[in-house]
């Protein structure tokens, strides 16, 4: 497996989400996986000029990769339901899942939080592979 280099990371968050995010006014995301930050800052630069907001979620503390009024960075699991459904709008544009990449993880993590989307959301997972859905 070869590994993506952040500028090719990058280039794939603005060639395919944020042209689909660039029509919505008010954006509400939410981002599961923040690692370096490249994802959460892009998705920023859109809540920053569409006066959107995001929620960035990570067991690691990524609380300096940015710094906006329009995010916040809550240091959890994701699977921590009892936390993050209190704080979580049910109202989601977009539902971001970088997080860990094990089938019957990505599995749970969908189906609890596909209800949190809108009915023209998007849910989108990233670097996983399609073998263990055959």
């Amino acid at each position: 497996m070869t590994k993506v280099s952040a500028d090719q990371y990058k280039k794939k968050i603005v060639e395919f989400i944020l042209p689909e995010l660039s029509e919505l006014s008010k954006p509400k995301i939410l981002e599961f996986g923040v690692r370096f930050g490249v994802s959460t800052n892009l998705f920023l630069e859109i809540c920053e000029k569409k006066n959107g907001f995001l929620h960035s979620i990570d067991m690691d503390d990524c609380s300096k990769v940015a710094n906006s009024k329009n995010w916040q960075f809550h240091l959890s699991r994701d699977d921590n339901y009892d936390y993050l459904d209190k704080i979580l709008p049910n109202d989601i544009d977009l539902i971001y899942l970088d997080s860990f990449h094990n089938a019957d993880h990505i599995e749970k993590i969908f189906y609890h939080y596909f209800k949190k989307l809108k009915v023209s959301g998007l849910f989108i997972f990233d670097d996983i592979s399609w073998l263990p859905y055959l």
